[in-house]
């Protein structure tokens, strides 16, 4: 009995695992919304829900250019599988890469008059980043043990503190999604003044 418990827990393990193994495609086009914004307190609420929705999200702002109509958002570590009260990557291959790797996402926000008068356009952008390590020589037991430090050489044979660099993965266009959703329900709350007039928020995602 214990033997067909294991094998069904490895059964479904596989099965998650095999899910997660082939990388979604990467977006052809931008992820965009569009919302009523006539008056000037109505763009202050907008501003506010984009800011509220990616600190929901665990990001921290950057810059805020209202001029520009940007948002930006420091580099955030995604969440690994351990970090249950953090809002987890999706699909299933982020959510491995994750666990994985050291991945960092940076969302911007932008903000621009629509084509319709009276409303504006939101697009919101994803960066997935791996982190990755300058290699540095091993050639004994000692030297493992001085692996992340600046006492082992790089492969060049340099002397080098340990350096970071940022590997460009692609978008990632579900938590695009995710977020522009978020902003658009924020926006949409009721206040004692309305938020909007006119027609509903629409979404628009080109692939």
């Amino acid at each position: 009995m214990r033997t067909v418990r294991l094998f069904r827990v490895f059964l479904v393990g596989s099965l998650v695992a095999a899910a997660g193994c082939q990388a979604p495609p990467q977006p052809v086009g931008p992820t965009l919304g569009t919302l009523p914004a006539e008056t000037p307190e109505q763009l202050d609420r907008l501003w506010e829900s984009m800011e509220t929705t990616l600190l929901a999200f665990d990001f921290n702002i950057d810059r805020r250019d209202r001029v520009q109509g940007i948002m930006t958002t420091h580099p955030e570590t995604s969440a690994s599988g351990f970090e249950l009260w953090r809002v987890q990557p999706t699909p299933a291959y982020y959510w491995w890469e994750s666990n994985i790797h050291t991945i960092q996402r940076q969302a911007d926000v932008y903000l621009r008059e629509a084509p319709a008068a009276g409303n504006c356009e939101l697009e919101v952008k994803v960066d997935r980043y791996r982190l990755s390590l300058e290699e540095r020589q091993v050639d004994n037991a000692a030297a493992s043990m001085r692996l992340y430090s600046r006492e082992a050489p790089t492969l060049s044979g340099q002397m080098l503190a340990q350096s970071t660099r940022r590997i460009h993965l692609g978008r990632d266009d579900s938590l695009e999604q995710v977020i522009l959703e978020a902003i658009i329900r924020e926006y949409s709350k009721p206040t004692t003044t309305a938020p909007a007039s006119g027609s509903a928020a629409t979404i628009a995602k080109k692939r």
